[in-house]
This record gives C-alpha cells, structure tokens and sequence, in this order.
C-alpha cells in the first residue's frame, strides 16, 4: 500500500461512486476498484458499501477516511516546504511616497508577483521625507519618492551608498471642483494664482517640495500663496476640492478617475509649470535578488504604472 492507495480512497468516498472518482482522477474504473480492493485487503476489513447508486463509506471507512485526510495533508505540509527550501521566498519591504504608492505602484504590483511568485514584497507608504528617513534607517529596502531631494538628502543618502535613480515624470496641474464656483476658471496665471486660495499637502510631501522649488525659480515662496489648508494625502485633497473648497496642485497620473467622470476639471495655468519627477532610491550593498529584479522592473518600460 502506499498514499496513491489513500488519495483514491478518499476521492471515492467525496465522489460517491467509483465512475465518477475514474474521471476526476483520469484513471479507468477498474484501476479504481482495484486499489479500493488492494487498501481492504491490507486492513482486512470493508471500507465501502456498494449500493446501485453509488458507494458510502462503512463505519471503519469513515475512520479510515478522516485519518487519511490528516495524512494526506501532512504529506502536502511536507511536500510545501521542500519546495521552499529549494526556491526560498524573500521577502522585500519598499517605501513609497502616497502618490506613487496609492495611483502608480499597484498595476506594477501585480505585474511583479505575476513574474516572480517566489517574491514577498511589502509597501510602506508615506510622504516623500519620512520614505527617504526610513531607507536611511533600513526600515526599508527600497524607495519610490515623489518631488525633489534636496541637496543634504543627497548627501546622507550618498554615505549610506544608496542611489537615486530618476524613473519617471509627471506634471502638478491646477484642478477645481467641476460643478462649484471655481470651476469656472478656464485658465490662470502666475499672479492670479497667487491669489487663488490654494489647498496643499503638508510639509515634507513631494508635492509640496515641487511647488517650493518651481515658484522659488520666479522669485516667490509660500507667504506669497493664499494656502488655506493643509492635508496629508492627495485623495482627501481631490474630495476638498471637488467640494468647491479652493483649488490645488495636484500630479496628473492620480487624477485622471476624477478628470474622467468630470469631478474635477483642469485650469490652464498660463506662465508656470510644475515638473514632477518620481525617484528610485537603493542600496548598493543588497545581495538580495528580489532587490535587483524590483530595481529592474521599475527601471523598464514594462513597469506598468497604472
């Protein structure tokens, strides 16, 4: 006897009959019947009635059945991790900045599980600063963040041998609430803008650092802006604006559900633009090899941002 004996056994006793245990198992009936009739003789005892229509375990059968299932997952356990340990599944932990994380990253997701199902991979998302803080502390392993690294960033990145790839760009467009009263601009300048009560991402966001670095090159800061809020995420800023609460800079790649649907509606901007550029942060000194295939995807065309 061995466990073909058991794994017959029990498909019998599921399927109810020996022909249709014979087709789930593409063997013919007699093989069936005969290791039926083998597993009786081992134990000498009856396993199934036979019935006109069909067949049902006896009461030693039943036994026999439930401590088979036992074994047959145990056997199943074992055959698991004999293949783990020939093909190890590692496990990949990647910081990502809100925008990248909540609209660009999952269709790339998917894609990498599909390609590499030995991979575990886990996202951590935040804004831009505290990705960038938790690479530095190795509380992740790689980084996807949004905006401009400032030059100190550089530089403590630089002694940690960690490198700054530049993957993809976007652009920060000016949206209003397509229905509400600022949705009637059709188009704005930099004076006007300056005017335009404005809802932005907090501190240390890259969407924040974008806006700073590009007004900064027509001579202006912040205190020149009408910001009245700040939020902490660039959905609960679409759902502000959509409310006809004021305008904002947000990137285009997130938007395009709500510019779709006509939620929100896109305001010309006439003399500025906002570049925004999405960054591949690493560690060189990573032997892992679910380290270089992410790197690797991300860095192609076939990444798939969504």
């Amino acid at each position: 006897m061995d466990l073909s004996h058991l794994k017959t056994f029990c498909t019998v006793v599921e399927a109810g009959s020996i022909s249709k245990a014979a087709k789930e198992l593409f063997v013919t009936q007699p093989a069936i019947s005969l290791k039926v009739q083998e597993l009786e003789e081992h134990y000498q005892v009856q396993l199934l009635d036979r019935t006109n229509k069909g067949v049902i375990p006896t009461e030693v059968g039943l036994f026999v059945y439930g401590e088979a299932q036992k074994v047959m997952a145990l056997m199943a356990s074992i055959e698991r991790e004999i293949e783990l340990s020939r093909n190890p599944i590692e496990d990949l932990t990647v910081g990502v900045s809100s925008t990248v994380g909540n609209s660009a990253l999952p269709c790339t997701l998917l894609i990498f599980r599909g390609k590499y199902p030995g991979y575990n991979i886990t996202t951590d998302i935040g804004n831009t600063t505290e990705i960038i803080e938790k690479i530095l502390s190795r509380r992740v392993e790689i980084a996807l963040v949004e905006g401009p690294i400032s030059h100190s960033w550089r530089e403590e990145l630089a002694k940690e041998d960690i490198s700054i790839k530049k993957i993809a760009q976007t652009r920060l467009i000016l949206v209003a609430g397509n229905s509400g009263q600022y949705g009637e601009t059709a188009a704005m300048d930099l004076d006007e803008l300056t005017k335009a009560p404005l809802i932005m991402r907090e501190d240390g966001s890259g969407i924040k650092t974008t806006f700073e670095q590009v007004i900064a090159s027509k001579g202006l800061s912040l205190q020149d802006f009408n910001i009245i809020y700040e939020l902490t995420t660039s959905n609960s800023i679409a759902s502000a604006v959509a409310s006809d609460m004021g305008y904002a800079l947000l990137p285009v790649m997130s938007l395009r559900k709500e510019l779709r649907h006509k939620i929100l509606k896109n305001i010309t901007l006439k003399d500025i633009q906002f570049r925004h550029d999405f960054n591949l942060l690493y560690r060189n000194d990573s032997k892992k090899l679910s380290h270089k295939a992410f790197i690797d995807l991300v860095s192609s065309k076939e990444r798939g941002f969504c």
